[in-house]
């Protein structure tokens, strides 16, 4: 199997170091291959093909907070036979594109109540048109689409190229965040948001430069090589949520009573059931792959990862949900909302990855069981060197230091606290009775 490249004249891409399915990347624990899953959707097919990568590795498959997947402790020349399984099951459609498929979308798409646009149907189209063009192929591995449905249920995602639904059927385009006053309606969504990863490689040139945010102006530039603008005002828009499902979550179910996705089984429009269960530290159970997969196909469900890095099984029949809640359970997953391991992640650490200074997976599990009711709190993640990777937006950081303990920065602003160990930095984090009159 070969690769092929085609780079549009003129443009010099610099190398970043995401890793693929053929381009793996040598950890502390052996290679690792990275599935991307556009808008997180993966088949029963393509999970019975992530558990036969998983044998070839160390068992441990990672979610990504790109709502992909990552296999790790393969063979650094197992690069071929990984896109070749992949491939199969219809996981790699481009070897040419592998790096740059980075699209994430809302978990439910089409089947939420408050969704203004079918979000899946947008992701198909942007990932057919990537593939389709040559010369997207050179976008750097980091650079990011998303698809904004107007459900409300994508994450906090400063992605490169965003289309956010409207009222009114029109979805306008974002730039590293930032609203553009360039619109367009769901024929011609896909075509624009490729449009500006054209407008990116031309602004960008020889630069290296790896997302539109690191461009000088990036946002401003990109938006004039389409003819647009940064718009004055963000619009916004009023969504609803999905109803909770009270006989499985313990809340009241009612039209009025709505909420973004969380953790257990909501109503989808069709009267049919998501259920959204964690992955304690964002890692799949290499053993619940192929039940899952086999689930997917007795209920004719399918499945979908997202950037909170949850794993949503959508189109449950009703009368098949509290098994499926309790089968979900049952491998390893966890469907309580009110779970330490809520909002709750951690880089690789120790032992996978050779730039850790310590065992923060081992740390994050113990402050798991610190925090009760951990999806009402902020979010926390624990990284084991300066590069704080997978770090999400707004979050409690606790960062190992290579001088020995760690620090803990807040999302508001506080300068970092020092500590000395892991046991101090438990200390620090869990809630503290203020001292009364």
């Amino acid at each position: 199997m070969t690769v092929r490249s085609q780079l549009p004249s003129g443009v010099t891409v610099a190398p970043d170091r995401c890793p693929g399915a053929l381009r793996l990347h040598v950890a502390a624990d052996g290679a690792l291959a990275r599935a991307r899953l556009p808008g997180g959707r993966v088949s029963a097919a393509g999970l019975e093909a992530i558990a036969d990568l998983a044998a070839r590795g160390n068992g441990l498959v990672e979610i990504t907070s790109r709502a992909s997947v990552q296999v790790r402790g393969l063979d650094a020349g197992d690069g071929e036979i990984v896109a070749a399984v992949l491939a199969a099951a219809g996981l790699l459609p481009s070897l040419e594109h592998d790096r740059v498929r980075n699209v994430v979308a809302g978990p439910l798409g089409p089947r939420h109540p408050g969704a203004v646009v079918d979000g899946d149907a947008l992701v198909a189209a942007l990932d057919a048109g990537l593939c389709a063009d040559p010369g997207l192929a050179v976008l750097p591995g980091r650079f990011l689409f998303a698809v904004d449905d107007g459900s409300g249920t994508l994450a906090d995602h400063r992605a490169d190229v965003t289309l956010v639904a409207e009222p009114g059927d029109a979805l306008r385009l974002r730039l590293a965040g930032a609203p553009t006053t360039l619109v367009a309606d769901p024929a011609r969504a896909a075509s624009l948001a490729l449009d500006a990863a054209r407008g990116f490689l031309a602004v960008a040139g020889d630069s290296g430069a790896w997302r539109i945010a690191d461009l000088p102006d990036g946002a401003v530039r990109v938006a004039a090589a389409l003819g647009g603008t940064l718009a004055v005002a963000d619009p916004t828009t009023a969504t609803a949520g999905p109803i909770r499902d009270a006989a499985l979550v313990g809340t009241t179910a009612s039209p009025a009573g709505v909420a973004a996705v969380g953790i257990g089984a909501t109503f989808q429009v069709d009267g049919r059931r998501a259920i959204t269960v964690l992955a304690p530290l964002n890692r799949l159970p290499a053993a619940a792959l192929r039940p899952l997969a086999a689930l997917a196909r007795r209920t004719g469900a399918a499945v979908r990862l997202s950037p909170e890095r949850t794993l949503t099984v959508v189109d449950v029949p009703a009368a098949e949900a509290a098994a499926a809640v309790a089968e979900l359970e049952a491998l390893g997953f966890s469907a309580d909302p009110a779970s330490g391991w809520a909002g709750l992640s951690a880089c690789a650490g120790a032992g996978a990855c050779a730039s850790a200074w310590l065992d923060v997976r081992g740390a994050a599990a113990r402050r798991a069981g610190d925090r009760g009711g951990g999806a009402s709190g902020p979010r926390e993640h624990w990284v084991a060197c300066e590069r704080g990777c997978g770090t999400p937006s707004g979050a409690v950081v606790v960062r190992a230091l290579d001088a020995g303990g760690l620090d803990v920065a807040h999302p508001d602003g506080r300068v970092a606290r020092p500590v000395p160990d892991v046991d101090a930095a438990l200390e620090h984090l869990r809630p503290h009775e203020e001292p009364t009159g």
